[in-house]
């Protein structure tokens, strides 16, 4: 027996066939509040938010690819003008207090 179905034997009965697509947040902007400086998509560690033309001001907005984004929070907690924020899956956002646990996590502090 491979490890893998040994860990799926151990599973709790209600948990199996319970999981969803996508349990983490996705990175939504808000193109009212984004300047297009574009520190979100330099930080980003999967690459999947861009910088694209706009018309609401000339550096552009930013862009994210939903498929890519693995919730990370980096942008989100980086953007000087709050214009990124984490959707959860059943369409609430995160609280500012998680941003600051978990940037205090990061930067060591527990």
């Amino acid at each position: 027996m491979s490890n893998v179905e040994t860990a799926r034997n151990r599973e709790p009965e209600a948990m199996k066939g319970a999981r969803s697509p996508r349990k983490r947040a996705t990175a939504v902007v808000n193109v009212d509040l984004c300047t297009g400086c574009g520190i979100c998509a330099t930080v980003c560690p999967t690459s999947c938010i861009s910088i694209v033309d706009s018309e609401l001001n000339f550096n552009g907005v930013s862009f994210v690819d939903r498929q890519k984004c693995t919730g990370c929070n980096i942008c989100a907690i980086d953007c000087p003008w709050f214009a990124v924020e984490m959707i959860l899956p059943d369409g609430s956002r995160k609280e500012p207090a998680e941003y600051e646990r978990q940037l205090q996590r990061q930067r060591g502090y527990r």
